[in-house]
């Protein structure tokens, strides 16, 4: 009978002890442990143990301190230890026995110590985000350096154009955040950094006058905030971590930009509705051509070696060149020459190439010096990349509508042939070199180098008559072998493009008040195309056997060959002139001199050569005015001749800027420019006639020289920024471009024109006027959280104008605009180095819905009584269905001794979908023609790592 007071459980107790003590003490003999039982009080010792057994050493200072351990043996077992000490605690001497070992200990409250595998767990970290202001007026302030000097993670940052920043991987606690900014008093505070959230700090500094003998001043142009609107920039990072399930692309992370869109699955860029050439890209100032390679679907550069990306668009400022939508400036990115730590390496590999950089600082004699040298290479000859192998495999086939309009009606040829490929090929590689001499106080001289180099091959052979098996996806039917066709044709069409380009540009401060800049260099492009074609092989009887039909044959399958080269050579200098507190003027003059080759032909047009010399002096002058602390008005004039041509072409242009903080409302910049550019240098697109339908045009650039016209154009643009709270920033942009003067092919005068390969071509004989207009804008909002980074944007564009010789001479839409684009990105961190991310696109709109080169080449006599039904003639009526991408993917980030490792999987295109890029048209023999579609890649995974050491 149990006691009213005791517990009915008590007599389990003394049994569940004795089990519990058991498996402490006995479990590591039961599984082959060692257990030395000792004294629980320990005393102080002395060791003189030298590289003996760990064991051993374990069981001799347990026995001289008298502590009791117990260890698993397994644990221990074939580490030694050596450890000679004067008399310490036990502890101490534990410690020193297991230093450099990965085992630890605890002790129990009975004064026990067990030996354990560490438990390392990732450190929880936090965030810190703030904003710095004005003492006096409150407005942001952009630019002021934010550093954190005990987090040995963090190096620091700079405040953005609202003046806000963020430091994320803090390690929780107090942090001290000391922040500067020329002409204001330091700021030093101490703020506790929560883990696994987010500390907010603001910063408010008062005005420091400064005192000194001379002041040099190494930075951008002073100004309001909003005059970086007219410059949208895309950081280093961006361009080398690519999408969520892409690999890095320097030309396609700048289609991150509001109103810059690349179309797929091209690297061809346009900004606010311009075509390819509309604008210009530069490499450290210098003119690239033609900057993309594996056939014009990825960018030419490699990313780890450039420091970023900075887009100008409509109404673009006097100093920044002749263009008629805007430019491209990319920059390459070099360690300080003071960093102690920029001696590194790093290596990226992913399904398409591998790159690699070094950089490093030094110093000869006084001198400090940085270098860096990096590259990529195709990876395509130990991995075709399943998206890009996919895109050249479907789209390098021989066109059968255009092979059709080739040949003549009595060959027998059945309109043309198809092709079967054999054996792609795409490669390319490209070499980035970069020095700079910190010569004094705003002193430099910086040396670069670049050369890229892409070839695509397609080999085909071509032999199935046209009407065989070919379904409304454009590809064969599965019972399709060229073994059952009466005759073999091989062929093959190339493309090889290159650039190389060099430059020196020195900078010193001439007076307080002067700087001055020269900058001389070198800038070269060349392109081939070129078509093989091989002797018919019949293997049974075919109506090609006469003579006639082998030439038809052999014609239809000869594709576009030739070759563009342009080199320029460049002189040109600078002076920045400080007038005054708020008063700027910037004087730009230069010289090029530029020679250009061309000799191009296909199946439609005859071998057009030219050749030209030309030079060009500029000259551009801008004043920037602040009218107040919030209004700053810029004002600028180009002028450009072409010495012995008498005239002299002016572009005015300006803008007028507001930037204020506004009680609870936030930051609002405001900018309004316009002016008139014009373009000296034309990039024109000869349209291919099918035989590589991966790469769709060749390019060409003709420096224009009388009776041609430079094209111009006039812009009004305007752009609104809102930082309404730290975390949100929206963007709102708009703009009209009036364009009445472009130039274009004209096709029909180029199809017509007789056929004179030995004597040069006056490019009036195929260029003409077109004239047309261009508008849009763009919705841009951006969030920075603490579990979710991400921005959603909208952006219309619509253009219009002629083209010569076709389409009754009345405006059409463009072929290359997406009237309606919808994108967003998002990033969710997970903890642990680890994130998703995720991307997505849909665009609505598109029109020329069938190749390009129909609306180019093809007549009502070569699609006969088809030629009402499909309207050639009216593209703007070819709508395609709308296109929709998601990408999704996780990146995962980790550091080991120095060692950083970034690396991305991920699924492109997670939905499956296979949009269309065009359609094309197959005509048979009763002289109908049915349509067919050419589609982008489907769903592919991908894989990326980047290496830092």
């Amino acid at each position: 009978m149990t006691a009213p007071d005791a517990t009915p459980n008590a007599p389990h107790s003394l049994p569940a002890t004795a089990l519990l003590v058991v498996l402490l003490l006995g479990g590591p003999l039961l599984s082959g442990g060692r257990a030395v039982a000792q004294p629980s009080t320990g005393d102080p010792a002395a060791l003189g143990i030298q590289d003996a057994p760990l064991e051993q050493a374990l069981e001799q200072m347990a026995t001289a301190t008298g502590i009791s351990l117990v260890y698993d043996a397994s644990l221990v077992s074939g580490r030694r230890a050596s450890c000679v000490t004067d008399t310490s605690p036990p502890e101490a001497l534990l410690r020193c026995l297991l230093a450099g070992h990965p085992v630890d200990y605890v002790r129990t409250s009975r004064g026990t110590y067990v030996l354990r595998s560490p438990v390392r767990r990732p450190p929880r970290v936090g965030r810190l985000a703030g904003i710095v202001r004005d003492g006096e007026a409150g407005r942001p302030l952009p630019d002021a350096h934010v550093r954190l000097p005990d987090a040995r993670e963090f190096r620091g940052t700079v405040t953005d154009s609202t003046g806000r920043f963020h430091v994320s991987g803090l390690l929780p606690g107090p942090h001290t955040v000391v922040i500067s900014h020329l002409g204001y008093r330091r700021h030093e505070a101490t703020v506790y950094v929560p883990p696994n959230d987010t500390a907010r700090h603001e910063a408010v500094l008062a005005y420091s006058p400064i005192a000194a003998d001379s002041l040099f001043i190494d930075a951008d142009r002073y100004g309001l905030p909003s005059a970086r609107r007219e410059a949208d920039r895309v950081p280093a990072a961006p361009l080398r971590a690519g999408g969520a399930a892409e690999v890095p692309d320097v030309l396609g992370a700048a289609g991150s930009v509001l109103g810059v869109t690349a179309s797929a699955p091209y690297a061809d860029l346009h900004i606010q509705g311009g075509p390819p050439g509309g604008h210009t890209l530069r490499l450290d100032g210098m003119p690239v051509r033609n900057p993309a390679s594996a056939g014009r679907l990825l960018g030419a550069f490699s990313p780890l070696a450039l420091e970023g990306l900075t887009a100008r668009k409509a109404g673009f400022g006097a100093l920044r060149g002749n263009a008629l939508s805007g430019t491209l400036e990319l920059t390459h990115d070099l360690p300080a020459p003071s960093d102690p730590g920029g001696q590194y390496g790093t290596v990226r590999a992913d399904s398409r190439s591998l790159g690699a950089r070094l950089q490093g600082s030094a110093t000869l004699g006084d001198t400090p010096v940085s270098a860096m040298v990096a590259g990529r290479t195709s990876v395509w000859d130990v991995y075709q990349d399943a998206g890009l192998h996919d895109l050249i495999d479907r789209w390098s086939t021989l066109d059968p509508m255009l092979a059709a309009a080739q040949v003549s009606a009595d060959t027998s040829l059945a309109g043309g042939s198809l092709g079967a490929r054999t054996q792609p090929s795409a490669g390319f590689y490209d070499l980035h070199g970069a020095l700079r001499f910190d010569l004094g106080p705003a002193t430099r001289l910086d040396l670069s180098a670049y050369h890229g180099r892409s070839t695509l091959g397609a080999d085909l052979v071509l032999g199935q008559p046209i009407g065989t098996d070919l379904g409304q996806t454009g590809e064969e039917g599965d019972g399709f072998s060229l073994d059952s066709s009466p005759f073999k044709l091989p062929t093959r069409d190339e493309q090889d493009w290159s650039n190389t380009v060099a430059q020196a540009r020195y900078q010193a401060p001439v007076s307080g008040r002067t700087t001055a800049t020269l900058q001389a260099g070198v800038s070269h492009y060349r392109g081939t195309a070129a078509s093989e074609v091989g002797e018919v092989q019949f293997t049974s009887p075919s109506s090609l056997r006469s003579g006639a039909g082998v030439a038809a044959a052999r014609q239809a399958a000869h594709g576009q060959e030739g070759t563009s080269a342009v080199t320029d050579v460049l002189l040109e200098g600078e002076v920045d002139v400080a007038l005054g507190p708020r008063w700027g003027l910037v004087w730009s003059g230069g010289l090029t001199h530029q020679r250009s080759r061309v000799r191009i032909g296909n199946a439609f047009a005859p071998q057009l050569q030219h050749r030209a010399h030309t030079s060009r002096l500029t000259t551009a002058a801008e004043m920037t005015i602040g009218l107040g602390a919030h209004v700053q008005l810029d004002g600028g004039l180009r002028l450009t001749s072409r010495p012995g041509q008498g005239t002299v072409f002016v572009e005015p242009r300006g803008a007028l800027r507001y930037d204020r903080s506004i009680g609870g409302l936030g930051t609002v910049g405001l900018s309004v420019r316009g002016g008139l550019y014009r373009q000296f240098t034309t990039q024109f697109d000869l349209i291919r006639d099918g035989a590589t339908a991966v790469v769709p045009t060749t390019r060409m650039w003709l420096p224009l020289t009388d009776p041609l016209t430079p094209p111009r154009t006039y812009h009004l643009a305007a752009d609104l920024t809102w930082a309404p709270a730290p975390r949100w920033q929206i963007d709102v942009e708009g703009y009209r471009k009036w364009q009445p003067h472009l130039l274009a092919i004209d096709y029909p005068a180029l199809r017509g024109a007789p056929t004179a390969p030995a004597a040069p071509t006056d490019p009036s004989r195929f260029i003409a006027p077109s004239h047309g207009f261009a508008h849009g804008g763009g919705l841009e909002v951006a969030y920075e959280g603490t579990s979710l980074t991400g921005s959603l944007r909208y952006a219309y564009s619509r253009a219009e104008r002629t083209f010569p010789g076709r389409f009754g001479g009345r405006q059409v839409l463009v072929p290359w605009t997406d009237p309606h684009r919808l994108a967003f990105t998002a990033e969710v961190p997970l903890g642990a180095g680890l994130a998703l991310e995720a991307t997505g696109e849909g665009v609505w709109g598109r029109r020329w819905g069938y190749r390009r080169a129909y609306y180019a080449y093809l007549t009502p006599d070569d699609l006969g009584a088809a030629w009402d039904e499909r309207q050639l003639d009216r593209p703007e009526t070819h709508r395609l269905p709308p296109r929709y991408t998601l990408d999704a993917g996780v990146r995962f980030s980790r550091s080991w001794a120095g060692v950083g490792i970034e690396g991305r999987i991920g699924v492109a295109n997670v939905l499956g979908r296979r949009n269309v890029a065009d359609w094309g048209l197959e005509p048979h023999p009763d002289g109908s023609v049915s349509r067919w579609t050419r589609s982008l890649p489907g769903r592919r995974a991908t894989v990326s790592v980047r290496i830092r050491y």
